[in-house]
């Protein structure tokens, strides 16, 4: 723990771990040069350096086959083995980077009011994130004054709507959401509600998924409707 307070409550100190780690490594240096390798992307995929250990006198473990596991396939050299070309997350494609950003840089630039309304449908997910990820880098905790940003949608959104969304921004959905509804809300305001031409009585109908409001810190949040599981954990 980094509070000094309760770290007087431990024998450990944060050198002990360094320690062990330098350890770790060692050994690790050590049992690589024995086997000639000189480095950790070259045990990589090199099964046939592993051995399972034989268990005669254990019922279960004597019965355990780990070749399936430890088999290798042929391939040739242009199949990789490690982490060697860069995921593609394709953050261009989202709501956010295609369209929310552009109408928002006033607000998070000039500190302007910004209203917008717009569709949405499941494939959308994070919306919001990546622009309270643009207010806080500029503003930090303090956020904008409420409001600032006030974004309406209609449609079923996809995961993680309103997730960590930061002071200034209000986040309107007409509709339904998956799960993770305003994950780790940090002091944005998050609303749910049916649609309006909705016949279905609200609050015997659930409205957003699993696991909304997962690790909030601060924040408003209004829904119509039930939740899944994990509500506000």
């Amino acid at each position: 723990t980094q509070d000094e307070k309760l770290r007087k409550n431990f024998k450990g100190k944060p050198e002990y771990v360094e320690h062990l780690m330098l350890f770790l490594a060692r050994e690790l240096r050590e049992i690589m040069a024995k086997l000639g390798i000189r480095s950790v992307e070259e045990m990589v995929g090199r099964v046939d350096l592993l051995r399972q250990k034989v268990v005669d006198d254990n019922y279960k473990l004597s019965r355990v086959d780990l070749k399936r596991i430890l088999f290798r396939p042929y391939t040739d050299i242009s199949v990789g083995h490690y982490h060697q070309h860069e995921q593609d997350h394709e953050l261009a494609k989202t709501l956010d980077a295609g369209k929310l950003l552009r109408m928002c840089r006033p607000a998070i630039e000039e500190q302007k009011p910004i209203r917008a309304k717009l569709a949405i449908n499941n494939t959308h997910r994070v919306v919001g994130t990546i622009v309270g990820s643009e207010i806080t880098k500029k503003y930090g905790a303090d956020g904008l004054a409420p409001n600032t940003i006030k974004l309406s949608f209609v449609g079923s959104a996809g995961q993680s709507f309103g997730a960590f969304i930061p002071k200034g921004m209000t986040m309107v959905l007409e509709g339904d959401a998956n799960d993770y509804v305003g994950k780790g809300l940090s002091g944005g305001v998050v609303t749910v509600y049916p649609p309006r031409a909705a016949l279905f009585e609200a609050d015997q109908n659930v409205i957003i998924g699993n696991v909304a409001f997962y690790g909030a810190t601060s924040g408003e949040a209004y829904v119509s409707g039930r939740a899944g599981e994990r509500f506000a954990v």
